[in-house]
């Protein structure tokens, strides 16, 4: 009997200490404020667990003390972990930001392009942007292309100038010109391509069949790696928690990805809006990913300088940074002509 009773508080013990550990990585992985409240529910059965173990053992007025001071302590952590938490961040500063050049500027650009080079990478280590691609032309001509970080996060695969990013909510302005411009690294793809994993969707793997995968499968060689995607698209994220991607950020959802009829996505490199702005002359220009911006086109008055700046996850400002940019050239510009 006494080995009976051992034993099965053991189990207790353990069950309860397991319980605990998956509330903090349930609180850490997921979103807020949805995670916390997952991670308080679990925290509290850990506590029940606990509260099973001593009962008959103690006063019932303990176990209710410390049945409350567990669930105060429970709240309180939920509560941090959903307020406070921020992610490491990728890169240890703006000099760290690593960049690949695609065109480079003509003579008299050279202090402009600096200075939007450094925005660019003070923007990236402050909001912890995975990756960002910038563009600029005037009167049809680009002038600077150069990719900033990574398209895949996890393989710290870098973003080249030609790296293709999904156009979000700027879709309908583009996508129908985009063939008729001849403009071939912008269109239309299955939002399959985007999101191997069909994330949020039913046909998603199952959480531990994508851990061995990760951990064993894809190792040993036995399963193809999802990431870094393939056709120089950049993998979507969104913030882990709330608007802000210092918190972290985890894959996109389909749904987050599909902009048109039939589960498209439409995508483009920043060099393609560039030209789609010359010859439209449409104008400023922003695109939205679950809710948050991932695309920023700015233009001067006349149309005859463009901007484009576009982001892997949303929430990132790529509209401050077009501007800043765009006045950046416009005085370079002014300077030189004088």
């Amino acid at each position: 009997m006494m080995e009976s009773t051992r034993l099965r508080a053991g189990l207790l013990v353990v069950l309860g200490l397991a319980i605990a550990a998956m509330s903090v990585y349930v609180a850490e992985v997921d979103d807020a404020p949805g995670a916390a409240a997952i991670g308080l529910l679990v925290l509290m059965g850990s506590l029940v667990l606990a509260a099973r173990l001593v009962r008959g053992r103690l006063p019932a007025w303990a176990v209710g003390t410390s049945l409350a001071a567990g669930l105060a302590l429970a709240l309180l952590l939920a509560l941090l972990m959903d307020n406070v938490s921020l992610a490491p961040p990728l890169f240890a500063g703006p000099d760290e930001v690593p960049s690949i050049v695609g065109v480079t500027p003509p003579p008299g650009r050279e202090a402009a392009v600096q200075r939007a080079r450094e925005a660019a990478r003070a923007a990236m280590a402050g909001q912890n942007v995975p990756g960002l691609s910038v563009a600029v032309g005037s009167g049809g001509t680009l002038l600077w292309t150069e990719g900033f970080g990574w398209r895949d996060a996890t393989t710290a695969t870098p973003v080249g100038p030609d790296t293709r990013f999904l156009l979000g909510t700027a879709a309908p302005v583009v996508a129908p010109t985009a063939a008729s411009l001849g403009l071939v690294d912008t269109g239309l793809e299955p939002a399959a391509a985007w999101s191997p994993e069909h994330i949020g969707e039913p046909e998603e793997d199952a959480p531990p069949f994508r851990l061995v995968r990760a951990l064993v499968l894809e190792p040993l060689g036995l399963a193809a790696s999802d990431y870094p995607l393939a056709g120089n698209r950049a993998t979507v994220y969104v913030p882990r928690s709330d608007s802000d991607p210092r918190r972290g950020r985890r894959l996109a959802a389909m749904r987050d990805l599909v902009c048109c009829a039939d589960g498209m996505a439409a995508y483009a490199t920043p060099a393609q809006l560039v030209r789609f702005a010359a010859a439209t002359r449409t104008g400023d220009v922003d695109g939205r990913l679950a809710g948050g911006l991932v695309v920023s086109v700015r233009t001067q008055s006349d149309g005859g300088l463009a901007v484009a700046v576009m982001s892997n996850i949303a929430y990132a400002d790529t509209a401050a940074l077009a501007e800043h940019i765009r006045d950046v050239f416009a005085a370079t510009g002014e300077s030189t002509a004088r």
